[in-house]
């Protein structure tokens, strides 16, 4: 009798190590095809997912304009007028300005503006506007020579806001931006990879400017 009780014990844990490895082998082979096919796994287990590919998105997605580079300029602007008769020169009739500026120019692009594309698994393509201008802060201005001559008193005078108009123009902008390309590029790489990685490490950029 004891020998047949023993025989049914082994004949049961024979059973039970056949079913673990038979459930075991079916945990490996529908990972494998998980694996191989993510479109077959449930819903409920691409959550997290789907979950880290939003969040990528949004925390790319800006609508307000982006300050990367502030520039710290220093200058003087200076105007002369001068009195004519019959198109020569009237000796002694010139009025002169300086003005000595410093400012805080902002360089950027504007976030709204900015397009993402998932080219593949956990890669993305951003590309990013054209730099721009953004604005500037602490501006201090003063007049640092003024000049009259003897027979100014027939001379337009020189208007100071509309020298310090002038020195932020156009085309001053427009110099700022094209001398500061690799450093805005750069700080743009740097602004989306910084925000990125500390969301998902695994994720890879590509940057095109336009």
């Amino acid at each position: 009798m004891q020998q047949v009780h023993v025989r049914r014990i082994k004949k049961k844990w024979v059973a039970v190590i056949s079913l673990l490895v038979g459930g075991l082998l079916g945990v490996f082979v529908v990972t494998g095809i998980w694996s191989m096919f993510p479109s077959t796994m449930p819903p409920f287990l691409q959550k997290n997912a789907e979950s880290t590919n939003t969040q990528v998105i949004r925390a790319l997605e800006r609508t307000e304009e982006v300050s990367l580079v502030r520039l710290g300029v220093t200058g003087i602007a200076s105007q002369e007028n001068n009195s004519h008769l019959f198109n020569i020169e009237i000796p002694g009739s010139n009025r002169t300005k300086f003005i000595q500026y410093t400012f805080d120019a902002k360089l950027g692009f504007e976030g709204k503006d900015v397009t993402i594309e998932k080219t593949g698994d956990s890669t993305y393509t951003i590309t990013v506007p054209e730099f721009k201008f953004i604005g500037y802060d602490n501006p201090e201005y003063r007049v640092a020579v003024e000049n009259n001559g003897m027979l100014s008193f027939g001379t337009a005078q020189i208007d100071s806001t509309e020298m310090i108009n002038e020195i932020i123009n156009n085309d001053t902008k427009a110099e700022y931006i094209k001398s500061n390309q690799d450093l805005l590029k750069d700080q743009a790489k740097l602004f989306y990879t910084s925000i990125i990685m500390s969301i998902d490490p695994d994720v890879k950029l590509t940057f095109e400017y336009k």
